[in-house]
């Protein structure tokens, strides 16, 4: 997931706008377990399936920061 949303910045930031589909796939990476989780915990599909947008965004966004952090470090 984190791998995907880098490159696909990576790739945009040379004007490769085919890295679009790699941040739209690592979005969706991260909102998966969230989503899967939220479902069984409460049997509600669409509560579910908004959650998870948010969570997957937050996750992202750090998860990629962070890795920004490490790689920055070394």
């Amino acid at each position: 997931m984190i791998w995907t949303i880098g490159v696909g910045f990576y790739m945009l930031a040379l004007g490769e706008f085919t890295g679009l589909w790699l941040l739209v796939g690592g979005y969706a990476l991260a909102c998966t377990p969230a989503a899967f989780g939220l479902l069984i915990a409460t049997g509600k599909f669409w509560k579910s399936m908004t959650h998870s947008l948010w969570i997957g965004l937050v996750y992202g966004a750090l998860g990629f920061a962070f890795l920004d952090t490490v790689i920055g470090a070394l």
